[in-house]
C-alpha cells in the first residue's frame, strides 16, 4: 500500500506542475507544489523498497531444538515414593 499511496502523491504532483498553465492560489504557486509533492512521492516509493531490501543485507540465525547439544544423561523417570500407577490400584 505505501508503493501505490507514492505513486498516487507522485501523479498529483505532476498534474499540479505540468498540467495548470497558471497556476497560484492565495501566493501558494501550485507548480511548487507540485514539484515538491512529486520529490515527497519519489522519496515514499524508495524508502519502503530500501527497508524491505534491508532484511536481504543482513545475516539471520535461525535456531531449533536440535542446534542445543546436552552432554549430560538423558532424563530419566522416577516415580517419588507411594506414587502408585492407575494400573496398580488396590481395591
Amino acid at each position: 500500500m505505501p508503493v501505490a499511496g507514492a505513486i498516487a502523491v507522485i501523479v498529483v504532483g505532476a498534474i499540479l506542475t505540468f498540467a495548470l498553465t497558471n497556476g497560484s492560489i492565495g501566493g501558494l504557486d501550485l507548480r511548487i507544489a507540485g514539484v515538491i509533492l512529486m520529490l515527497g512521492g519519489a522519496v515514499g516509493l524508495v524508502l519502503p523498497l530500501l527497508l524491505r531490501s534491508r532484511s536481504r543485507w543482513s545475516e539471520s540465525t535461525v535456531r531449533s531444538r536440535q542446534d542445543v547439544i546436552d552432554d549430560g544423561p538423558p532424563p530419566t523417570l522416577v516415580d517419588p515414593p507411594g506414587f502408585m500407577a492407575p494400573d496398580d490400584r488396590r481395591l
